[in-house]
């Protein structure tokens, strides 16, 4: 029934605009995670075209110059096409910008996808559901549709809900921006030897990259532009011996804003020449001159959209890996810094967790999928699921399921939600090469016998517990008494949406410092709970505590209880 009813605006279409037969499969962008999807759909025997307003393939690694990868490899869980991918620009941690587009553009020819780059601006053609594309004048048609545009374009013009950054964590704020720089004239041998003899407090490397604080130089750099900041130094080589750097964070932007972009874009282009000079002082920087910027700017966060499921944090941090999922992730849940104040913050490693297919499903139109970084995951998930490889594994499983559902008729919607469809894409997907891990109970990230672990859990959802790199909270460190008023202002902000509750403790509280004592912390979680109009009483509060100043676990087990107020 879909398929006749796409056919039947393409044929109305045709008729005023003369267009030709419709695709399958449309991918519109042309990301990493885009040309992943492509390529799998072809390979599936889809009539595939990939359309993009970019001049050039590889969106983020290839405008952006982002060319580091963030990628475990023991094991490696990305696979299939990122693997091919990766086997042709050279298996490093870094890779050269050149031959990774060269790379995307081979494998869409050997596919056989029809690549149109640099269309006029796409709009989605609406019929009963996304049923094409829209490039200038000319109406592309297709069964299914698949947005991988950097910030989800597609998605939001076709009506499907999203919010923005931090948002529905209660934080109007979101990950800071990138602009990486060329720099030319570093001699690596020297680099290499400078970095050994420091050791790995100082930088790690391989012969593609290298990364760290460099003995906290890239910190102390002071810039004369407003709202940017030099931040510890992922560099990857070129083949033709240059650097990019991907260490410059731009703040202030709004992504959605060419001009507010193109203005991030100027101050933070003026600031790179003078961050090379400072940078001469490290090993091989010596005779290091300034080599341009990237076309584009790296926006590492924008939209969140609103999908038939969503990838939450807890499914990550818990390891949780079901029957019915399609990719799977292991990378840090990394949150890159989102103000000038802050250096960012790490809630946990994962060992491994898998994600399904609806998250690839906005909720609202129907044959829409989206890949990218924009998908279904909430904002903590999205630290470990935003990163390209996780994206480009996505890709390929979108890619396959997009064919088959344009190939049998079915709804986008009704594919994902079939248990013997998803069943046979597993199959497929593991046939092409993807890795899909055990479905089996795992143990959760952290420390799960302790006796607070499920207050730092509840606490973590709404980002204010961190576990770090180490997936240790500190559950039984020493929490001080204005922390823990923070602590429950934040309550307040992330679980009730009042932002009022900090000014009114510090006004009850003017002169609160030291260490939190029981009686301070039950005083305190009293005020806040009467303030928030649900007052706990004496018995409320008889928790026992172990000593006389309260742990980080017997806080956190305070500041759940309030949080858990608002669903009573």
């Amino acid at each position: 029934m879909m398929r006749l009813h796409a056919f039947l605006i393409w044929l109305a279409l045709q008729l005023s605009a003369g267009q030709a037969e419709p695709f399958d499969v449309i991918v519109v962008g042309s990301e990493p995670e885009g040309v992943m999807a492509a390529v799998a759909a072809a390979e599936e025997g889809a009539r595939t075209l990939l359309v993009s307003e970019n001049a050039r393939l590889g969106g983020l690694f290839v405008l952006g110059g982002l060319n580091s990868l963030d990628l475990r490899t023991e094991p490696l869980v990305q696979r299939g096409l990122f693997e091919r991918w990766w086997n042709r620009v050279g298996r490093g941690s870094a890779f050269d910008v050149g031959q990774a587009e060269a790379a995307f553009e081979e494998m869409l020819r050997a596919a056989g996808v029809e690549v149109r780059l640099g269309a006029d601006p796409l709009t989605p053609v609406l019929g009963a559901g996304v049923v094409g594309v829209r490039t200038g004048e000319e109406p592309l048609l297709a069964a299914q549709v698949v947005d991988a545009t950097a910030d989800g374009d597609l998605s939001a013009a076709a009506g499907a809900p999203y919010t923005v950054g931090f948002a529905s964590l209660g934080v109007d704020e979101r990950m800071a921006d990138t602009l990486v720089f060329r720099v030319e004239g570093v001699r690596w041998d020297a680099l290499v030897g400078g970095v050994r003899e420091r050791g790995p407090e100082f930088a790690q490397l391989d012969r593609d990259a290298a990364w760290g604080h460099f003995g906290g130089l890239p910190a102390a750099y002071e810039p004369e532009q407003v709202g940017v900041r030099l931040r510890g130094l992922n560099l990857g080589r070129q083949r033709d011996g240059s650097v990019l750097v991907n260490a410059l964070l731009v703040y202030g932007i709004n992504p959605f804003d060419p001009e507010s972009v193109a203005e991030g874009m100027r101050r933070a282009t003026l600031e790179a020449p003078r961050i090379v000079r400072y940078l001469r002082v490290l090993p091989g920087f010596e005779r290091a001159t300034y080599g341009g910027v990237a076309q584009q700017l790296y926006v590492r966060e924008s939209r969140h959209f609103a999908t038939r499921c969503t990838l939450s944090v807890d499914d990550t941090l818990d390891n949780v890996v079901r029957p019915d999922d399609v990719v799977a992730g292991s990378y840090a849940l990394d949150v890159q810094t989102l103000t000038p104040d802050d250096d960012g913050y790490v809630y946990g490693v994962p060992v491994i967790y898998g994600a399904r297919l609806c998250v690839a499903l906005p909720q609202g139109p129907d044959n829409l999928w989206i890949v990218g970084k924009s998908a279904g995951y909430d904002p903590l998930a999205a630290a470990s699921a935003r990163v390209v490889p996780f994206g480009m594994a996505l890709g390929e499983a979108v890619g396959v399921a997009a064919a088959w559902a344009a190939q049998t008729g079915v709804p986008a919607q009704n594919y994902a939600s079939d248990a013997e469809a998803v069943r046979r894409l597993r199959e497929r997907l593991t046939a092409r090469g993807v890795y899909l891990p055990e479905v089996k109970a795992r143990s959760p990230s952290g420390p799960v016998s302790h006796p607070y672990f499920e207050a730092y859990r509840t606490l973590r959802r709404k980002g204010l517990a961190l576990g770090g790199y180490e997936n240790d909270p500190q559950l039984d460190a020493q929490m001080p008494a204005l922390g823990f008023l923070y602590l429950l202002a934040n309550v307040g902000v992330r679980f009730w949406e009042d932002d009022g509750l900090g000014d009114a403790l510090l006004a009850e509280f003017p002169e609160l410092t030291g260490e939190l004592t029981p009686e301070l912390a039950r005083d305190l979680t009293r005020a806040a709970s009467c303030a928030l109009g649900r007052c706990l009483d004496a018995r409320d509060l008889e928790t026992k505590f172990e000593g006389d100043v309260l742990t980080r676990g017997e806080a956190y087990a305070l500041a759940a209880k309030l949080a858990g107020l608002k669903g009573n």
